[in-house]
């Protein structure tokens, strides 16, 4: 059995980011807000777990599992967790 504990890339009284190779998967709990900026990579989130407020530019959504979420490079998003929520991350060009 090949078994290797996930490395934790940042923790805080949000949850946190754990390294799984060339994705993130991240747990957020609820009321929490992530990810209020823009950044110059293509990102994909995949939202497994809850349901959250997601905001993308000047529109805002309720977005419940299962979904995937393309945000293009350079665009504000904002994701408020309205449960408890699991979602996995790929950032093309980190």
């Amino acid at each position: 059995m090949n078994l290797k504990e996930l490395k934790i890339l940042k923790s805080d009284d949000r949850g946190a980011i754990f390294d799984c190779d060339k994705v993130k998967f991240i747990r957020r709990k609820k009321c929490s807000v992530s990810a209020d900026h823009s950044h110059e990579d293509n990102e994909i989130l995949y939202l497994v777990n809850g349901e959250i407020e997601l905001t993308i530019a000047d529109e805002t959504n309720i977005i419940s599992v299962p979904t995937k979420i393309v945000i293009p490079p350079n665009v504000y998003h904002r994701i408020l967790a309205l449960s408890d929520i699991g979602m996995i991350e790929i950032r093309e060009g980190e």
